[in-house]
């Protein structure tokens, strides 16, 4: 097993291993011949029931999930021309029924270094999808949240961050798009998370981290934006979630790190590390032999893993599925009515998109 376990000195875990264990099952929800960067669950399209999955890839293609009675179907949305490589979904226009899609990556091309970036929304008008550049950048736009993180403007923002350092806060003017720069990071910015982070204080915040090692909370004050680092380390840190333990952090050393704030300060502990660079965290209570959320961690080594705290104290690591390519996302929200409460979904370089969920061993 590739993902190893260590002791968890935290209190906030009160569930263990259950003696009966978890079979998982694996359902490939689209295949596409090229890499996808990144997925997100959500009600996109009102012409159908429930939640849909979306999904971005390497060609710059947004493609469309559902749920059909005779399975899952599938239809891409829009073609561009540069990659993409994370996605959201979220209420962004007033004006419009339901919520849109954004997608952020490259204007043109591959992922680079260099060349523009670009924040891209879709939206749904009739039966015909619409696409709209909302923000271009001076560099590839990697991190992607869609959340109500600020007073100064009515209904959600676009937190967008990318590998200029920047973390960008785009907000709707009416038919216009504003930009505001809330923080600058040391290196490249890989990942941005809407939650409710600090029970103290009204409203949501965001979580950003990146390859300068830094996992850093931001939020908004009466005099402007402020923000503390609740976790640094020498290696990159590419993907954050949230939940009631705390922050999930997944490093590109393959560390896997948990987050929590206690008594005013913020404390962190390694979970568990693999053999190759994680891509993907989870906080979600998807397993019903299990009280309460689980953490689930995926990457470069293929594993999709569920780390659970045994009745010895130890972590235990248990390896729900394996991809045969490297994975690059992972994501938990309810998609399927037919398997109660959330299902993980993950995706990554073999372009397909997967959707995970237990069943009872009898």
């Amino acid at each position: 097993m590739r993902l190893y376990t260590f002791l968890l000195m935290l209190g906030w875990l009160t569930h263990t291993a259950p003696a009966q264990e978890s079979r998982w099952t694996a359902k490939v929800l689209l295949a596409t011949e090229h890499g996808m960067g990144g997925a997100a669950i959500g009600d996109l399209d009102l012409a159908s029931s429930g939640n849909e999955v979306v999904a971005v890839n390497s060609a710059g293609e947004v493609w469309m999930a559902r749920r059909a009675a005779d399975g899952w179907r599938s239809e891409r949305i829009h073609q561009g021309d540069g990659e993409l490589i994370m996605c959201a979904i979220g209420d962004l226009d007033p004006r419009r029924a339901g919520n849109e899609f954004v997608g952020v990556g490259m204007v043109r091309g591959a992922e680079s270094l260099d060349g523009p970036g670009q924040v891209l929304m879709l939206a749904k008008d009739g039966s015909e999808w619409t696409a709209t550049r909302v923000f271009e950048d001076s560099h590839m736009i990697h991190g992607v949240a869609v959340g109500d993180v600020s007073s100064r403007t009515a209904g959600n923002e676009i937190v967008a961050c990318g590998f200029n350092h920047r973390v960008t806060l785009l907000s709707r003017s009416g038919e216009q798009w504003q930009h505001e720069v809330v923080y600058v990071g040391n290196d490249r910015m890989k990942i941005a998370a809407v939650a409710d982070v600090l029970p103290e204080r009204d409203g949501l915040e965001i979580v950003v981290s990146g390859s300068d090692g830094n996992v850093v909370l931001l939020w908004e004050g009466r005099l402007g934006w402020k923000h503390e680092t609740i976790y640094s380390d020498p290696a990159g840190q590419s993907r954050v979630a949230c939940g009631v333990a705390g922050v999930l952090i997944g490093g590109d050393k393959g560390k896997v790190t948990l987050a929590q704030r206690k008594g005013g300060r913020w404390t962190a502990e390694c979970l568990a590390r693999d053999s190759g660079k994680i891509r993907g965290v989870a906080i979600a209570d998807v397993d019903h032999h299990l009280q309460g959320a689980e953490m689930y961690a995926c990457g470069y080594s293929q594993d999709v893993t569920q780390l659970v705290l045994g009745t010895d104290g130890l972590w235990q690591s248990n390896t729900i599925f394996t991809a045969a390519r490297p994975l690059h996302h992972l994501v938990a929200g309810e998609l399927d009515a037919s398997h109660p409460g959330p299902e993980l979904v993950t995706c990554g370089h073999g372009g397909r998109l997967i959707a995970l969920f237990p069943q009872v061993t009898k």
